[in-house]
């Protein structure tokens, strides 16, 4: 953590990579939902959307596969009793699937289901439980008006929206992290289910309802 990050940090727990915090406090209403669904996790803090509402108490999902890096997940919010951390992935299939392990260590935050050779991965595989992002969020017991969805999974962010029933819930904000190969299809899936672009920030991109 630089001298920067960490007066972000200080004043206002802001973990984020470049300021995507901000951007999405300044996109929330007073009656925004205090509810955060964090596809890809990683370990909670680095770079993490979420951390900086599940630091003002919301309601918490937070979902990372890889056993170590969730192992890391569990113990940072042990004892929160708004925050749930669910060791699986999410995509538009379920079951159990191949988490195809990052390069970048041995707890690492690039790993991921696609098997796309532009990625950041190792030869490695390990067998991981997938779900639905719908079945999360009904065993969840989440309300339809759920706040925020951060989805953060190195080229699959498209199949885990393909995955989510927006007629049945609707987040009012989502972030999303960029990959070219898919971002035409991610852009138009949420365009057809009433989302609009707010603004592209740091490789991410930032998307709302205007239903």
């Amino acid at each position: 953590m630089n001298l920067r990050q960490f007066v972000k940090y200080w004043l206002w727990r802001d973990t984020t990579h470049r300021g995507e915090f901000a951007a999405l406090r300044r996109l929330m209403p007073p009656d925004f939902p205090r509810i955060v669904v964090d596809v890809g996790a990683n370990d909670g803090f680095y770079g993490s959307n979420s951390f900086p509402f599940v630091a003002r108490g919301w309601r918490s999902i937070l979902i990372e596969p890889h056993p170590k890096v969730f192992a890391k997940l569990q113990k940072l919010h042990a004892g929160k009793a708004s925050v749930t951390c669910l060791n699986l992935a999410c995509s538009n299939v379920k079951g159990t699937l191949p988490l195809v392990v990052g390069s970048d260590g041995d707890a690492p935050s690039n790993s991921t289901l696609s098997d796309a050779p532009d990625l950041k991965r190792t030869q490695e595989t390990i067998l991981v439980q997938v779900a639905t992002l719908s079945d999360v969020l009904a065993e969840q017991k989440i309300p339809a008006d759920c706040g925020l969805l951060s989805v953060d999974v190195e080229g699959m962010d498209y199949e885990v929206l393909l995955g989510l029933d927006f007629s049945r819930w609707r987040p009012r904000l989502i972030i999303t992290e960029d990959y070219g190969p898919k971002e035409a299809k991610k852009s138009e899936w949420l365009i057809s289910q009433g989302y609009r672009l707010v603004m592209p920030i740091a490789g991410n991109t930032i998307w709302q309802s205007v239903r």
